[in-house]
């Protein structure tokens, strides 16, 4: 990341203004000293609602722009928050690196909602051309944000770790029953299945509970990596005419399905020569509606969370207690019971 001139109160610029959007626009009303000044996507009503309802919560003032160089340009733009179809990713940021090599805008950095791109390739070029540029850049997460999850990973390390142990397992698993629109149901736009669409937000929240507070991400080394993935669901004679009635003719998944399940496990070894196993599990096969969340930690302390509540039960080995403590612990569970 590269030092730039400290900026008060943060403006940035929407590419994109779609169901994505929505979400990061009501992210952003909880953010102090940032403010949405621009947004550009190809559909004009589109930008324009999303631009009203920017200046509705705020958050402005916020003008919709009929073409990405004329919001780049105008001045107004500190940062642009990369939110358009993964088949658009790559031209777009040839855009941005083209006119911030111009001299053209003030843009100082970009973040980019996930997947970066469709193939490893793309990404790579992604990341050349923001570095190429001076940008400050990165992509945008959110599970680890989470308070259950910044809660826990703080009580863990700072009660449990110290006296038992670092953890070595995380499983993250998210499932939700499928994309909004028709092009994220084609792999050659969207550049596979669930395994690009939610895998990394599994995949992230695992090494952050994994990794020692404030170390570097270098701290757990990969080893290996493997993945399965399956169609489960929306390959079934009844889902793929739902599908087609649903996201229209072009998504068949009779004969051009993307999976829509997935499993990865990725070993990691720490500076001491331990290993730590990450497990994620994603779906676009849930039954019902909204988003099916469980995170899970484990070792000498363990900690789940779950979507489900709203403050995670923890539990601890009997190793982080203190013998006193344990004392206690066993002399309940040995009490005879009166009923």
């Amino acid at each position: 990341m590269n030092a730039k001139a400290e900026i008060a109160s943060l403006r940035i610029g929407m590419i994109g203004s779609g169901f994505i959007a929505k979400f990061h626009l009501q992210a952003l009303v909880e953010v102090r000293h940032v403010a949405v000044t621009g947004v550009f996507s190809p559909t004009p009503t589109h930008r324009e609602a999303l631009a009203r309802e920017t200046n509705e919560r705020e958050l402005g003032p916020c003008l919709a722009y009929d073409s990405l160089e004329a919001m780049l340009t105008s001045g107004s733009v500190d940062a642009a928050w990369l939110l358009g179809p993964n088949f658009a990713r790559l031209d777009t940021m040839r855009v941005i690196h083209r006119l911030v090599k111009q001299g053209r805008t003030k843009l100082v950095a970009i973040a980019c909602e996930k997947p970066l791109a469709r193939t490893l390739a793309e990404a790579r070029e992604m990341l050349r051309l923001a570095e190429d540029a001076g940008l400050n850049h990165g992509y945008l997460e959110n599970q680890v944000f989470a308070p259950a999850v910044q809660r826990g990973k703080e009580i863990i390390w700072r009660r449990a770790v110290p006296s038992s142990g670092r953890p070595y397992l995380a499983r993250a698993a998210e499932e939700h029953s499928g994309p909004h629109r028709p092009w994220f149901w084609q792999g050659g736009q969207q550049g596979g299945g669930v395994l690009s669409d939610m895998t990394c937000h599994s995949v992230e929240v695992a090494r952050f509970l994994l990794s020692r507070p404030g170390s570097a991400r270098g701290e757990l080394r990969p080893v290996s990596a493997n993945a399965t993935v399956s169609n489960l669901k929306w390959t079934r004679p009844y889902y793929v005419a739902k599908l087609k009635q649903m996201m229209g003719a072009s998504v068949d998944y009779a004969s051009r399905p993307a999976e829509d399940f997935a499993r990865g496990a990725i070993v990691l070894r720490d500076r001491e020569g331990h290993e730590a196993v990450i497990e994620a599990t994603n779906s676009w096969a849930y039954v019902g509606p909204g988003l099916r969340i469980q995170i899970e930690l484990l070792g000498p302390p363990n900690i789940p969370w779950s979507s489900v509540r709203s403050i995670p039960p923890s539990r601890y080995s009997c190793r982080a207690t203190s013998p006193a403590s344990r004392a206690k612990i066993w002399s309940k569970s040995r009490t005879p019971s009166k009923a």
